[in-house]
């Protein structure tokens, strides 16, 4: 028995990089399934869409009632796939607030204000983070840019209180992307360096893979910096569906 044991000590490491490949590469699978089939229903509702305009332009074509009752009724199909895929999603996605009066200088306020709350709440659960975000502090922004930069900032805010939940130890580095629209949703690329036990990096991996979480772990490379301590760069996705305000 003293023998096995001291097997697994010996390899322990090993057997934690085992599992951490074991973890991603699932990951990795189920999120290029996902992809897949948002795709095809992306595809069928583009589709759909196309003919409606059409019929639209061209009424002398619109179709019988029988081809308008058929085509209600693949409607209702895709309306229901899309609300599976909705809920196979997370519930929780970025609200960034508007500014109205002073937009520059609102949004200033805003960074300064959340950023320093983030370093109160990563102190008191001892994780170290990055002492600035890259967001512009000097000067006035363009407003123009400040609708992407707002929703950069309200993602990187969710993530860092998502790994600061997970109770890794360091988060050296933190790097939004440009969000890309993709038919009804967004996606904003993130470069992500974290530190920490083999266990800290297994449980905040496994925390991207919550239901509540809308980030998506494209790419990872895990290296050893000290005696069961390791630096994990990640490449992620923010995959935020776009909801439409309906007018009251």
């Amino acid at each position: 028995m003293k023998k096995v044991l001291s097997f697994f000590k010996r390899y322990l490491l090993i057997f934690s990089l085992i599992l951490v490949g074991g973890i991603i590469g699932l990951g990795q699978f189920w999120n290029k399934k996902n992809k897949q089939e948002i795709k095809k229903i992306e595809e069928e509702i583009k589709k759909m869409y196309e003919e409606i305009k059409k019929y639209e332009t061209e009424k002398e074509k619109a179709p019988s009632p029988e081809l308008i009752g058929k085509l209600t009724k693949k409607k209702e199909f895709l309306e229901k796939q899309f609300d599976i895929m909705l809920n196979s999603f997370s519930t929780l996605y970025p609200l960034p607030p508007e500014f109205k009066k002073y937009p520059s200088i609102e949004f200033k306020e805003y960074v300064y204000f959340f950023e320093d709350k983030l370093q109160k709440i990563a102190k008191n659960r001892n994780v170290a983070i990055p002492s600035s975000f890259g967001f512009p502090k000097t000067g006035l922004v363009d407003v123009a840019q400040i609708p992407i930069l707002t929703l950069q900032f309200e993602v990187i805010k969710d993530l860092i209180k998502l790994i600061i939940d997970s109770g890794v130890t360091v988060v050296s580095n933190l790097t939004p992307g440009i969000p890309q629209k993709v038919s009804f949703y967004e996606v904003i690329p993130i470069k992500l360096s974290i530190s920490g036990s083999s266990n800290e990096i297994i449980r905040c991996i496994k925390y991207f893979d919550n239901p509540s979480s809308y980030f998506t772990v494209e790419n990872i490379l895990i290296t050893t910096i000290g005696e069961d301590f390791y630096k994990a760069d990640i490449d992620l996705n923010a995959v935020i569906l776009k909801v439409e305000k309906k007018e009251g």
